[in-house]
């Protein structure tokens, strides 16, 4: 247990309170196919800040997408070192008889102000701490703050992502689709078709709402999506909770860590 106390003291980029699962990478919880990924985890540590809990959850949804045959892509929206496109493509490969489109968007740079109007004190308070910006010098704007990432080894890089994927891990480069540049100019434009499941990391209100009004269309039915801030960030849980009361079927969101929720797309749902 004091190991486990002196863990949870770490902390990563921005502060997330399961942190510190991440360095417990042995560590069971009962998910389906944990076995197997706790062989796959070690392969991807490094390029992800994700907790061990929601890599656990993420590799049993894969791995029901892939024993079930949903159909569908995968894609992430907020991709840092690629890490979790990593542990996508192990659990395809692990499990599925074929290949699917992994789609990663990301800036690869640093992070995008957070907006002080709906993204709340938390995130204004990390930015301060980690960026050296003022809250009063922060209006949203899509620039990058500078050196938020400097103390986790700086922020992603397509190409080396891409390596990763495609080849370090032997995916190929045929189903690993990276897609470099600002949600709002890259996420309307990229036609990938059913996706089977979609995660969202992009930390604000603003990034979370716009993949979520461009891409929940194409979740098919039974598919997954997994916000990765929802219990980190005021604008995140606001934008989610906007959208879900759009919805003609109110979905339960299930807990996957004190960050991390995520939740079915209802069977009656349509597919755009």
């Amino acid at each position: 247990m004091g190991v486990r106390r002196e863990l949870r003291k770490v902390g990563k980029l921005f502060g997330r309170s399961e942190s510190t699962a991440t360095a417990i990478p042995n560590e069971r919880l009962g998910y389906d196919g944990e076995a197997d990924a706790l062989l796959a985890i070690p392969r991807v540590r490094s390029r992800t800040m994700v907790a061990h809990a929601s890599l656990l959850s993420l590799w049993a949804q894969i791995r029901h997408c892939e024993l079930k045959g949903l159909p569908g892509a995968y894609v992430e929206c907020g991709v840092w070192k690629g890490g979790v496109g990593g542990l996508m493509a192990l659990a395809n490969m692990a499990y599925g008889a074929d290949r699917r489109p992994i789609h990663l968007f990301d800036i690869f740079d640093d992070i995008c102000e957070p907006d002080p109007a709906v993204d709340g004190e938390r995130a204004l308070t990390e930015v301060e701490q980690f960026a050296g910006r003022s809250r009063a010098s922060l209006s949203g704007k899509m620039q990058p703050l500078s050196g938020v990432y400097d103390h986790i080894g700086g922020p992603g890089d397509a190409e080396a992502v891409q390596k990763f994927v495609a080849e370090e891990l032997g995916y190929g480069t045929d189903f690993t689709r990276i897609h470099k540049g600002w949600f709002e100019d890259t996420v309307p434009i990229v036609t990938i078709g059913p996706i089977a499941i979609l995660r969202l990391d992009g930390d604000w209100y603003a990034s979370t709402k716009l993949c979520l009004d461009h891409l929940y269309d194409a979740v098919v039915p039974g598919g997954f999506v997994i916000v990765d801030d929802y219990g980190t960030y005021e604008g995140c849980r606001k934008a989610v909770d906007e959208f879900l009361a759009m919805q003609p079927e109110q979905p339960f969101l299930n807990y996957v860590t004190a960050d991390v929720r995520y939740w079915i797309k209802p069977a009656g749902a349509s597919l755009a």
